[in-house]
Order: structure tokens, then C-alpha cells, then sequence
């Protein structure tokens, strides 16, 4: 009962919040794996993807009672109970991070109220819905409403920015152009998939896939494994490979190109038309 609860009181501030918004693009679903393709257009598959929507790239929730923390792509913090009806947002202040643990603290005061915000990257059992989420959220809220100071405790998760939901051929790996004579058959490209959490990709000769977890301001790829077919580019294929599985980049997204880059590569994509 509790789990319909929220999952009713979620599609209410979904439907408030997104009645006064201007419709956007579905991100595209994934398709097969066997080369590059337009995916089709379709409505979000899950919650999680409704919200990638409306630009929240993390969110937490719990219950006794029901309330939601959302971190927006507008650098705003959301913070809403059922209960009291309380919303209260406000610009997002600059996270400060434990030196001993991987934990981060957002603490806000404005004029309408007053959040702390920790996340810890610590498993976090949901017990309405059974899912493990891998952040444990705590928010101390204070509002003109509710002037005495409340914590709330529950789990979240980073979603990751719905326009990386796509494909993407590679240009440059470390500044080496990769152009498509290089291959019998077409350039390496990835296809990124936010709903599944996974990553479909091409490095020339074989198809790969693997694990996708959207981080704060990154992404971090699962080990990669596919086909191992012969080709002439395979040291090629080795490199590209390489320096995606298992490891974790910061993006950056402009002019229709996403640059992956971490302390030992740099790799720019191109969306695909």
C-alpha cells in the first residue's frame, strides 16, 4: 500500500510540474546492436526516464513521511513532502565532499526556507519498492511552513542527462582522427541507454556491451565484452575498448559532440543524424 502511495503521489508532482512545460523529446529507444541506426521516438519507458525529462539528474526519496529531493540540470535543489504539502526550491550551492568517504553535502539558506543535503555512496534498500538504489540521502529541511527544523532519510540515484540517450561515432581518441577508411566496415560508435543502464557499441570489426552508471557529472562504463572475430584494425579495437571498460569520465556536451575524458583518455563522439 505504501509503495502505490508513493508511486501516486510521484505521478501527481510529475503531472504539476510538467502541465506548465513545454512537451520534449522522449529520449530515443536502443535498438540492436548490429550497426548504427535513427531510434524511434516513444513515450519514457519508466519514472526514471519521465524525469530525465523534465532535467533532474538525481533523486531521492522516502517515506513516513512520503518526500522527494530532486537535483536539476537548472543547478536548483527541489525538495517536496505529501503530508504538508511543502515544496521548497532553491539554487543549488556548491557540494562539499568528506576527505574520508565518498560523501557529499549541499547546505542552502535562502529567504523560503533552509537544506541540508547529504549523500553517501552507501547501498540504500528501498522498503516500499525492494530496489537497492547505491546512494543513502539524508535531508534536514526547515520551511516558512514548518519552521522547526525535520530530517527526513531515504535512498537515491543520478540518472544521468537524457540527451547522452543516444549514438554516437567516434571522432578522436586522444586526439588521433578516426575516420571511416580505416575500417572494412563503418567507424566505431556507441549507443548509450539510460533506460537499460547499458552501453551498445561497434569498434570497428566487433560489437561490445556493458554496463552504463550515470555519476555526478559522469559516467562510469562496465567491463566491455563481445566478439572476438579477427580484423586488421584490432589493435585498434584493443585501444577503444580499453579505454572504456571499467573506467569513469567526466562529458561534455556541445555543438552536437560529446567529449569522455578522464586522466588517461580523451575520446570525442558525434551525434548521429
Amino acid at each position: 500500500m505504501q509503495l502505490y502511495a508513493l508511486l501516486f503521489a510521484l505521478s501527481l508532482w510529475l503531472s504539476a510540474c510538467t502541465a506548465a512545460r513545454p512537451e520534449s523529446t522522449a529520449p530515443p529507444a536502443a535498438g540492436p546492436s548490429s550497426g548504427p541506426h535513427v531510434p524511434e521516438t516513444t513515450e519514457p519507458p519508466n519514472p526514471w526516464d519521465a524525469l530525465r525529462l523534465r532535467g533532474v539528474e538525481f533523486v531521492a526519496m522516502g517515506s513516513e513521511p512520503f518526500w522527494s529531493l530532486e537535483l536539476t540540470n537548472q543547478e536548483a535543489l527541489r525538495f517536496r513532502t505529501v503530508a504538508s504539502g511543502d515544496s521548497l526550491v532553491v539554487p543549488l550551492p556548491t557540494a562539499s565532499q568528506a576527505q574520508d568517504a565518498n560523501v557529499l553535502r549541499y547546505r542552502a539558506l535562502t529567504p523560503a526556507g533552509e537544506l541540508t543535503v547529504t549523500i553517501a555512496q552507501r547501498p540504500c534498500p528501498n522498503a516500499m519498492s525492494g530496489e537497492v538504489l547505491p546512494y543513502t540521502v539524508t535531508v534536514q529541511a526547515r520551511t516558512a511552513a514548518e519552521p522547526a527544523s525535520r530530517e527526513f532519510a531515504g535512498c537515491g540515484r543520478y540518472l544521468g542527462d537524457y540527451r547522452l540517450h543516444d549514438l554516437w561515432a567516434l571522432e578522436f581518441i586522444d586526439g588521433q582522427a578516426v575516420t571511416a577508411a580505416q575500417f572494412a566496415q563503418r567507424k566505431p560508435y556507441l549507443e548509450l541507454n539510460l533506460t537499460r543502464e547499458e552501453v551498445l557499441g561497434f569498434s570497428g570489426c566487433n560489437d561490445f556491451s556493458g554496463s552504463l552508471s550515470p555519476e555526478r557529472a559522469g559516467l562510469r562504463f562496465g567491463t566491455m565484452r563481445g566478439t572476438m572475430l579477427a580484423c586488421p584494425a584490432l589493435a585498434f579495437e584493443q585501444k577503444f575498448r580499453a579505454a572504456l571498460s571499467g573506467q569513469a569520465f567526466t562529458y561534455r556536451l556541445e555543438n552536437r559532440r560529446l567529449t569522455l575524458e578522464n586522466r588517461v583518455n580523451t575520446l570525442v563522439f558525434r551525434k548521429f543524424d
